[in-house]
């Protein structure tokens, strides 16, 4: 048996009937950049995560460029990220050459997300150094950070909120969606997200119509009407194409989304027994975990990654060298993250999505109960 680590074509087969007029249409009319679908869009996300607004863009990565840039901080800036997370989350705040920013990488807690008391350390120590702060939490792997304690310090400290959602679209805390608790908000629409355009695409969402006016400008370079610039922009907008696959998607996100999590508790369910596995579990601030990725941790994790690929099934690790052991931000190597660099040898991630199938579930995890007999 081979079991995919994701099938994008079954949701393609669910949304097919739907996006083939739209197409039609497109292409009909030939409003490739800017048409109609990209508003509608927006309007349907921001009505969705439950923000006044949002921004269709490029990808995720500049979603968390036009963001930051949108927020007008000055510098010194101490920008704060999770050690564990993807480059995008770091490279982004890079790429803006006026921005001198002092980046402090925190390590994770046990639900691998930032741990709010090393942060709290971390500004308490450091904040007076800096003439403003952007916290960056990251809602990694479908679970959302403790973004109320992080609101909390950030109104404490004086800082921005930043919220990374590029991996929780639909996540939920106190039943309210990450991506509306902070200033501004980043989604990637990368097609193996929950919600994934048929490319590249991201949407940023905010509650401040500044900031909302900003990022609009700065997507479409700088410019808010045509051939007149207000300041240095980019060439970061959403293609109509993406806006409507996605706009499909949406409608059928929350399903999809509880499919992911009846599949995750199939998985642990079928590995409660297995002293050698840890399988993920639901943080006390969180509500709403949507399973981007079901990571666990193991020992002995590459053996049992070449067991499972000589079986058939499909993995990934995310992530297998830490930001800061990667070459460009080996800099930031003197900061102590002792979790994140654990779990970077010790984590794997399974097959999920939501069209896994019960036999499929069960072969995944007789074969790796077995491997531990």
């Amino acid at each position: 048996m081979k079991v995919l680590f994701n099938n994008l074509g079954k949701q393609w087969d669910v949304i097919k009937d739907d996006v083939k007029p739209r197409l039609e249409l497109l292409f009909e009319q030939s409003n490739f950049i800017g048409g109609a679908p990209v508003g509608q869009f927006e309007e349907n996300f921001a009505k969705y995560i439950g923000t006044k607004y949002a921004i269709g863009v490029s990808n995720g990565t500049d979603a968390l460029k036009v963001a930051l840039e949108a927020l007008n901080v000055d510098s010194p800036c101490g920008v704060i990220i999770p050690a564990n997370t993807f480059v995008a989350t770091i490279l982004a705040i890079t790429y803006l050459c006026n921005l001198r920013a002092d980046i402090q990488l925190i390590d994770c807690d046990n639900y691998f997300q930032i741990d709010t008391n090393l942060l709290e350390k971390c500004l308490k120590e450091n904040r007076s150094k800096w003439k403003s702060c952007v916290i960056i939490p990251v809602h990694l792997f479908g679970h959302p950070a403790d973004i109320k304690r992080i609101v909390e310090l950030a109104n404490e400290y004086d800082c921005k909120i930043l919220e990374d959602s590029s991996q929780s679209h639909g996540a939920l805390v106190d039943n309210k969606k990450v991506g509306s608790f902070g200033d501004i908000s980043a989604f990637s629409l990368y097609p193996g997200k929950n919600l994934g355009a048929a490319g590249d695409a991201g949407v940023i969402t905010t509650n401040n119509e500044e900031l909302y006016q900003k990022c609009k400008s700065l997507r479409n370079y700088g410019s808010s009407k045509k051939y007149y610039y207000d300041f240095k922009g980019y060439n970061h907008r959403l293609d109509t194409i993406q806006a409507i696959v996605v706009d499909e998607k949406l409608k059928h996100l929350d399903n999809w989304n509880n499919m992911r999590i009846e599949v995750a508790k199939k998985l642990s369910d079928r590995m409660k027994d297995n002293d050698h596995v840890i399988t993920p579990k639901l943080a006390p601030y969180a509500y709403k975990n949507v399973f981007h990725i079901y990571a666990i941790l193991i020992k002995n994790r590459n053996e049992l990654q070449k067991h499972l690929n000589d079986n058939g099934i499909q993995t990934v690790i995310h992530y297998p060298v830490p930001i800061q052991k990667t070459k460009p931000f080996n800099y930031l190597d003197h900061q102590d993250n002792p979790k994140t660099i654990r779990f970077a040898d010790d984590m794997l991630s399974l097959p999920i999505h939501p069209f896994l199938e019960d036999e499929e579930i069960e072969f995944i995890t007789t074969t790796i109960n077995n491997f531990y007999k």
